[in-house]
C-alpha cells in the first residue's frame, strides 16, 4: 500500500454479544448462536429440505457491540467491512444507523465517516437470521446459521479513494476480452469516489431557467488519475496504463448493477501471456490500479489475474485454454462441527487441503458464495469453481424477492468475478423439489430467465449453469447454457449401476451436461461386510456401502465424454437441522469427511486413488474392527501396479493387479481367533507403499 493511503485493521475477535433478552457476554467474532442447537436434530418434523426454514434452532436478533479503534483523521473516510453475516443485518456507529444488509451470503460495506466522533466510538450490529420470505434461499436442506459469521475490516481512505462500498465490490474489476497463446487483451475498471467537506463529489451544481441549483453528472475531475499495471509472477510489470475517472458507464451494466461511481477503464495487452492452466500450473499476474489526485497517490488496489479461455464442447468435455477435461469435482457447505459457519481461515485452509490431496480439480460452492478466502485459495491451487445463487428449491415473483435475488447475484459476481478459478455461475439448485400448491402458483421459469439476464449483463464472459432433479421440466431445464443433474442412484431410487440411466435419460434432447450431485449417506461406526443396500431414512448408513454406491457411480460417469464434469455430494459432513436418518439426527452423512473433519471416510480414499497420482495403498472397512466372521473379504484401494496382502505376517495368495477403478480384492481371507494385523505392501515405479490395521474375532 501506498503509505498513509489506505489503512485496514482486523475487528476480528472480542465483541459484547447478546441474543434476545440474554444478558451480554463477550465471544469471539467470526461467531454464531446456532453452533450447537443446528445439528441437534428435528423438533418440527418437517422434510429436511425445509431446514433452511426450520424453527428447531433458535431464530431471532443476536446484538454485537464493540468500540472502534480509530480516531478520526482530517480529511480521511471511513468504511466497515462486513465478509458475511446472517441473514438480515443493521449496522449502527454511535447510535446512527449507517446501512442494512439482506443476504446471508456476500459482503457488504458501509461508510461510516459522518458517524464518528472524535473519540470513544461504537458499533453496534444487530443480525436476524429469522426466516425472510423476501430473501433468499427459500429453502434447503441445510441449517441457516445466524450470527456475524465471518471476518469484520475498518478500512481508512483518502478523501479520493477507489471505491470498497459499491456492492462490497474490491473496486477495480478485471474483464478478459481476449486470450491466445499470443497476447491478452485485459480491460481493468476502477472505481473511484471522491469527497469534499462531507459530501461525496461525483457531481457538478448548475442552475435552471429559475436560477434554481440542479446537479448535474460530472464527466471527469481536474488532476485525477489512475494507473493500472499488470504484473508477472515475478514481479516484473508486463502492461501499462492510466485513464482519468469518467462518469459515462456501460448501459447494460448501470442497468444491471444500479447507481455506479466515477469509472477509469483501461485496456492493456499481455504479450504471450502464461496461462493459467488449472492444477496442471495455476499462474497468476497481479492487478495493481493506483488512484492519484493532482499528482499525489491517495489509494492502491490489488487483484488476481489468472488469464484463461473456458468453454464446454459436447464431445471434448468442459475445455479450459482449449484442452478438454472432465471436471473431478465435489461440493462444499461451509459449516464444521462445534463452530457452525464461523469458520477460521485455518479452518477453511484444512478442508481445501484435503479437497485437494484427495486429487480433486473442480470445486461447487453449493448452493451459495463461499468466502473470498476459499476462492484465493482456488485460484492459487487451480480448482476449478461453480460458484452460485442461492436460489434453492424455489423462488418467488414478489417484487421485493426479484429485487433480492438480483442483489445478491451482483453481490456475487462483483466481489468475485475477477477470480480466474471462478468459470461458471450457478443460478439454481432443484428448482420445483418439495414445492407446495401455493408455490407452484409462481412462474418460477420466467423468474429464473430474468435472473440468467440479470447475471449474463454482469458478465457474458462465463457460462451460466444451474443444478436440477426435475427430469421433465424442459422448460425449466432449458434456461441455463448448460445444465447439470442431481441424481442419487443406489441411495434414493435404484441400485448404484443406475448412473448410466440417469445419464441416457437427462441427454435426451441434448447434447452435454453434469452431475452436480450424487452421493451416498455413511457413519463410520457403522459397518457391514457383505454390505446390502440400505434405506435413507433409517440409523444403518454402513461406511461399506458408500464406498461401494461412489465406485459404481463413478464408474459411469468417467466413461461418458458428454459428461464435462461431476461434483460429489458432499465433500463434508454438514448440519441440516430437519435430517431424521443416520447414527445423528440433524446431520447430512453424506460427506466423504466427517463434519469434525477427523475421519476421511473409505470413499475418500477411492477417490484419492482414482484422482491423485501419488502412490496410496488403502485397506477398507479399517474401523470394523470387532468381527464375527471368520472369512472376510479385503478390499484396497490402489493407485500402484501390484499390491501384496499379509494377514498376521503371512502372505496370502499371490500379489493383485488392482482394476481400472484402483480396486484390489480378495475373497474369503481367513482371520485368526482373537487379533488380526491385516497389511498391505503396494509397488509401482520402484516406489513402495504399505498401510495396515487391527481387526479382532471373536467366536
Amino acid at each position: 500500500m501506498a503509505l498513509d493511503a489506505r489503512e485496514t485493521v482486523d475487528l476480528t475477535g472480542k465483541w459484547t454479544f447478546s441474543f434476545g433478552n440474554e444478558a451480554p457476554r463477550q465471544v469471539d467474532v467470526p461467531h454464531t448462536w446456532n453452533a450447537e442447537d443446528g445439528v441437534d436434530g428435528p423438533k418440527t418434523g418437517r422434510p429436511p429440505g425445509f431446514s433452511v426454514g426450520s424453527s428447531s434452532y433458535r431464530r431471532g436478533v443476536g446484538t454485537y457491540e464493540r468500540e472502534l479503534p480509530v480516531k478520526p483523521g482530517k480529511d480521511k473516510r471511513y468504511f466497515v467491512r462486513f465478509d458475511g453475516a446472517s441473514i438480515v443485518t443493521d449496522v449502527a456507529v454511535n447510535g446512527k444507523p449507517v446501512g442494512r444488509h439482506e443476504g446471508a451470503f456476500g459482503a457488504f460495506c458501509f461508510e461510516i465517516t459522518d458517524a464518528l466522533k472524535d473519540s470513544g466510538n461504537t458499533i453496534t450490529v444487530k443480525t436476524d437470521n429469522t426466516f425472510n420470505k423476501n430473501i433468499l434461499p427459500l429453502a434447503g436442506d441445510f441449517t441457516m446459521f445466524g450470527g456475524l459469521y465471518r471476518p469484520v475490516t475498518l478500512i481508512e481512505t483518502e478523501q479520493a479513494c477507489i471505491v470498497p462500498d459499491f456492492y462490497a465490490s474490491p473496486g477495480v474489476l478485471v474483464s478478459q476480452d481476449k486470450v491466445t497463446p499470443q497476447s491478452a487483451s485485459v480491460t481493468v475498471t476502477t472505481l473511484v469516489g471522491f469527497r469534499k467537506d462531507g459530501m461525496v463529489d461525483v457531481s457538478t451544481t448548475g442552475y435552471d431557467s429559475s436560477g434554481e441549483p440542479v446537479t448535474k453528472l460530472c464527466m471527469g475531475r481536474t488532476g485525477s488519475l489512475v494507473k493500472v499495471e499488470i504484473r508477472d509472477a515475478r514481479g516484473k510489470v508486463v502492461a501499462s496504463g492510466e485513464a482519468r475517472p469518467l462518469h459515462q458507464p456501460d448501459a447494460a451494466f448501470a442497468a444491471a448493477a444500479g447507481k455506479l461511481p466515477d469509472m477509469a477503464a483501461v485496456t492493456l495487452n499481455v504479450p504471450e501471456p502464461v496461462l493459467w492452466q488449472g492444477r496442471q500450473n495455476p499462474y497468476l499476474y497481479t492487478v495493481t490500479a493506483r488512484m492519484f489526485v493532482d499528482g499525489k497517490e491517495t489509494d492502491r488496489v490489488e487483484q488476481p489475474l489468472g488469464l484463461r479461455t473456458i468453454g464446454i464442447d459436447p464431445k471434448k468435455g468442459f475445455l479450459l485454454n482449449g484442452k478438454p477435461m472432465q471436471i473431478k469435482g465435489v461440493c462444499r457447505h461451509q459449516d464444521m462441527e462445534g463452530k457452525g459457519w464461523a469458520l477460521s481461515k485455518a479452518d477453511e485452509e484444512k478442508d481445501m487441503k484435503m479437497i485437494l490431496d484427495m486429487g480433486a480439480d473442480g470445486l461447487r460452492t453449493a448452493h451459495y458464495p463461499q468466502s473470498g478466502h476459499i476462492y484465493d485459495i482456488c485460484d492459487k491451487s487451480g480448482m476449478i469453481v461453480w460458484s452460485e445463487v442461492p436460489a434453492v428449491q424455489m423462488v418467488s415473483d414478489s417484487p421485493e424477492f426479484v429485487k433480492n435475488m438480483k442483489q445478491q447475484a451482483a453481490e456475487m459476481l462483483l466481489q468475485h468475478g475477477n477470480h480466474p478459478s471462478i468459470c461458471m455461475w450457478g443460478i439454481f439448485n432443484e428448482i420445483g423439489h418439495l414445492n407446495t400448491a401455493e408455490d407452484r402458483q409462481v412462474d418460477m421459469e420466467a423468474v429464473l430467465k430474468g435472473l440468467k439476464g440479470h447475471v449474463k449483463s454482469l458478465d457474458a464472459s462465463r457460462p451460466v449453469v444451474a443444478a436440477t432433479n426435475q427430469t421433465g421440466r424442459r422448460s425449466l431445464n432449458e434456461i441455463p447454457d448448460y445444465l447439470a443433474i442431481n441424481t442419487y442412484p443406489g441411495w434414493y431410487g435404484g441400485g448404484p449401476d443406475g448412473m448410466r440411466g440417469s445419464i441416457d435419460g437427462y441427454l435426451r434432447g441434448r447434447e452435454t451436461l453434469a452431475i452436480s450431485e450424487y452421493g451416498h449417506g455413511a457413519d463410520v461406526a457403522v459397518h457391514e461386510v457383505p454390505v446390502r443396500q440400505p434405506r435413507p431414512v433409517s440409523s444403518h448408513h454402513p461406511e461399506e456401502w458408500q464406498a461401494y454406491g461412489h465406485e459404481r457411480n463413478y464408474n459411469a460417469i468417467r466413461q461418458r465424454p458428454e459428461v464435462w464434469g461431476s461434483f460429489v455430494w458432499n465433500m463434508f459432513d454438514f448440519a441440516s437441522s430437519e435430517r431424521r436418518e443416520g447414527a445423528k439426527h440433524g446431520i447430512n452423512d453424506k460427506g466423504l469427511v466427517t463434519y469434525d473433519r477427523q475421519t476421511p471416510k473409505d470413499a475418500y480414499f477411492f477417490y484419492k486413488a482414482n484422482w491423485n497420482p501419488e502412490p496410496i495403498a488403502y485397506i477398507t472397512s479399517r474401523r470394523f474392527t470387532e468381527r464375527k466372521a471368520a472369512e472376510t473379504e479385503v478390499k484396497v484401494y490402489t493407485n500402484c501396479d501390484s499390491v501384496t496382502l499379509y494377514v498376521n505376517g503371512r502372505q496370502v495368495g499371490q500379489a493383485v493387479k488392482p482394476d481400472d477403478l484402483c480396486v484390489a480384492r480378495w475373497d474369503k481371507v481367513s482371520l485368526d481367533a482373537g487379533e488380526n494385523t491385516v497389511k498391505v505392501v503396494a509397488r509401482t515405479r520402484g516406489v513402495v507403499v504399505a498401510d495396515s490395521c487391527v481387526w479382532r474375532l471373536s467366536r
